[in-house]
This record gives structure tokens, C-alpha cells and sequence, in this order.
């Protein structure tokens, strides 16, 4: 089974691009600790300035290592903290999904 993460913001008009250049800071910064890489997304229809990114973990306990390894390490901490400026406020979120197995009972 595999789980997703998904963190969904908006950015504040006119800082797309400075808060892109923290993704990709943080993305380098997970890269070479062997944490799981990230995907940026925007929607293609939908809210404006909206982002997404996403991380794939192949189980649920490499998600919780990286997570904790995440805020232990200051380097990274600082990195996600700097890219605060440019979201508005209360829009931050995120998921957690998890894949539904085929077999599910009554699916068949």
C-alpha cells in the first residue's frame, strides 16, 4: 500500500515564482537526505494561485521517519518557514491519502 501526501496552498498574487524558488530549495534539500522528492502542481481549471505538491512514501512508516527527520532538521525547517511569506494566510493544508486496495469488500 502507498501513501501520498498532498499540501495545498494559495500563494499571494505577484510571488508565485519566490515561493516556487523555496519548493525547489526544500526539494534539494529532501533530495539529498534521500527523503522522497517533490512534484509541484497547479491546477489547470480552479482557484488562482493555487499550488500543489505532492510526496510518495511506499508505506506508512517511511512517511512518519522522513516526517520526524523533517523537523528535527534545521536546514529544511528554515527552508519551508521562509516560503510562509508568500501564502495566504489560513489556505495552507494537507493531505494524507492512502490507496484503496482493488479487493475492497463488495467491489468485485
Amino acid at each position: 500500500m502507498a501513501y501520498r501526501v498532498r499540501q495545498i496552498a494559495t500563494v499571494t498574487y505577484g510571488h508565485f515564482g519566490e515561493y516556487l524558488a523555496t519548493v525547489k530549495k526544500l526539494d534539494q534539500i529532501a533530495r539529498a537526505r534521500g527523503w522522497a522528492p517533490a512534484r509541484a502542481l497547479v491546477p489547470t481549471a480552479g482557484a488562482g494561485n493555487e499550488i500543489v505538491i505532492e510526496y510518495e512514501y511506499p508505506d506508512l512508516a517511511t512517511f512518519q521517519q522522513e516526517n520526524e527527520a523533517f523537523y528535527g532538521d534545521s536546514e529544511a525547517f528554515e527552508a519551508f518557514r521562509s516560503g510562509a511569506q508568500f501564502v495566504v494566510q489560513g489556505s495552507f493544508r494537507t493531505e494524507l491519502l492512502e490507496d484503496v486496495p482493488m479487493s475492497f469488500p463488495g467491489s468485485e
